[in-house]
């Protein structure tokens, strides 16, 4: 298995659509619908990766990444934001924050897919 990854996504629809592609090649993934405990979530996980939105019901993509970069245990995994804000000052800022990529939504398969393979090793597309 090429590794696991987090998905933090509040619309079940895109919760599906990643989960789906991720699985079929050949990734384990772990979902939260709201973020809630994300930390202790991608420790107990072992997550390589985390795809996170950034508008979500209870926090903001934003404040759960400092979260996660403020625990020794979550610290070093690689967070791509999926995000709706796809203009060049809202991508640069989210970079600023911390993230490690930005995938823009719609989300394109072929490009998450490059993305993962980026961070978690191996051919993804494949």
């Amino acid at each position: 298995m090429p590794g696991t990854i987090v998905i933090v996504e509040d619309n079940a629809m895109n919760m599906k659509l990643l989960e789906q592609a991720l699985g079929i090649a050949g990734f384990r993934t772990v979902k939260s619908m709201d973020g809630d405990g994300l930390v202790d979530l991608a420790s107990t996980a072992e997550a390589n990766l985390i795809l996170m939105d950034i508008q979500l019901p209870k926090h903001s993509g934003v404040d759960l990444l400092k979260q996660l970069r403020a625990d020794d245990r979550t610290r070093t995994v690689p967070v791509v934001a999926v995000t709706a804000f796809a203009d060049p000052d809202s991508i640069a800022g989210f970079l600023d924050e911390g993230f490690d990529q930005v995938i823009t939504k719609p989300v394109s398969i072929r490009k998450l897919l490059d993305e993962v393979s980026r961070y978690c090793g191996g051919d993804a597309t494949a």
